[in-house]
């Protein structure tokens, strides 16, 4: 029964301590008064300085590199020339295609097919080298007029001369038979087919001729299109970052071979928790010191912040672009700095050390209120939360003294 009421007595001594002092046993209570100012939260990360409009460039197409006109550092202007590719193939496509531009439209333009190097709707040859008529019938009753394909003539009536001398031998010549002759001209048996468009031996309809010369334009677009590939041109005003390539590698479509950028407006790509990212926007204030001197900072807001955010060592981050307000001379690409965004600040507030705020299970929060000899807890209702001190918008009075520790 004596160590029972012994430990009671422990445990009413401990609970006493801790009331009386606001400490744990053995170790005294630090406090601190409730005070009136200025409260701001920041969120906090590390990057590299970046452009802040840079761009990749690449060639269009394959091809062995012939002349980089740029080196590492020079400043262009946009449209300027930067890199070639052998242009030998792609010259001689956009030369095809212009020639085959050039026959469609005239073809077009004169109606005809351009296919069989004739034209639509003239006579077509005989078998026997006559010319079948394009109003040829067939008729045998057109004997005369029509060329007979066999080779055959039809014999004109016959009259004798007045000073011919008949001939007492019998004649060999044998009188025209009065039947219908079984020869026909092969070429005459029928008219010149029209056909509809498109068919073998038929003309070729308007449509189809204007199809021609929209594909043979669409054609020679792609080709010269092929050729502007060939050449690397700037796309801004801005510095040449990096060239991938010299002349006679072999450059790959598509893959980087100049990188330009534009120095006249630079930021700090920094990455920030999924935490912090939840309060930042664009267009906060923030704070950016350079690896290369910790005494200076710069002064920066928000541009842009990333849609997509980036894994690694299960830590989930998301990119943020802070701009320098004033570019400092010697910043270098790609030098290493920290950033500190302004989340929310609140002026002439009371605020207690971040210390004494205690959030419960329910999300409630409390300080430990020093008041004369004991120490009470008070839920109170927070607003700014900063790295160092809270804003307290009720629950305390300016003076009142609070626990931090013990």
């Amino acid at each position: 029964m004596a160590t029972g009421i012994f430990g009671v007595v422990v445990v009413g001594t401990v609970t006493a301590v801790v009331l009386g002092t606001g400490g744990r046993s053995g170790a005294a209570a630090t406090y601190a008064t409730v005070a009136e100012g200025g409260v701001t939260a920041t969120a906090g990360a590390a990057g590299n300085v970046a452009s802040a409009d840079s761009r990749d460039l690449a060639f269009s197409t394959s091809g062995t590199v012939k002349k980089v006109y740029v080196k590492v550092g020079a400043k262009v202007r946009q449209g300027t020339r930067l890199a070639r590719i052998d242009q030998t193939k792609a010259l001689e496509d956009v030369t095809a295609a212009r020639a085959a531009l050039t026959a469609a439209e005239s073809s077009a333009a004169n109606g005809t097919s351009g296919t069989s190097g004739g034209t639509a709707g003239t006579a077509a040859t005989g078998t026997n080298g006559g010319t079948a008529g394009a109003a040829a019938t067939g008729s045998a009753t057109s004997a005369g007029a029509a060329a007979v394909g066999s080779g055959a003539v039809a014999l004109a009536a016959y009259r004798p001369t007045a000073t011919a001398t008949p001939s007492t031998r019998p004649s060999t010549t044998k009188r025209p038979s009065s039947r219908p002759s079984s020869t026909r001209n092969p070429g005459a048996s029928k008219s010149p087919t029209t056909g509809k468009s498109g068919s073998p031996g038929g003309t070729t309809s308007t449509a189809q001729l204007e199809a021609r010369v929209i594909q043979a334009k669409n054609t020679l677009t792609q080709a010269e299109r092929a050729l502007a590939g060939t050449v690397i041109k700037a796309p801004i005003d801005g510095t040449i970052l990096a060239v991938n390539g010299q002349t006679g590698d072999t450059a790959s479509a598509s893959s980087t071979f100049i990188t330009i950028g534009d120095l006249n407006e630079l930021q700090l790509k920094a990455t920030f928790s999924q935490n912090d990212v939840a309060h930042i926007r664009i267009g906060q204030e923030a704070k950016i010191t350079l690896s290369t001197d910790s005494t200076k900072t710069y002064a920066g807001s928000v541009t842009h912040i990333d849609a997509n955010a980036t894994t690694s060592d299960r830590l989930v981050k998301y990119g943020v672009m802070i701009a320098f307000d004033d570019v400092p001379s010697k910043v270098l690409i790609g030098q290493s700095g920290t950033v500190s965004v302004t989340t929310a600040s609140a002026a002439d507030v009371l605020y207690v050390p971040s210390s004494a705020v205690r959030t419960g299970a329910n999300g409630a929060s409390t300080v430990r209120v020093r008041q004369g000899d004991r120490t009470v807890i008070r839920t109170v209702t927070v607003g700014v939360r900063g790295d160092t001190y809270v804003e307290v918008k009720s629950g305390l009075s300016k003076g009142e003294r609070v626990v931090t520790s013990g």
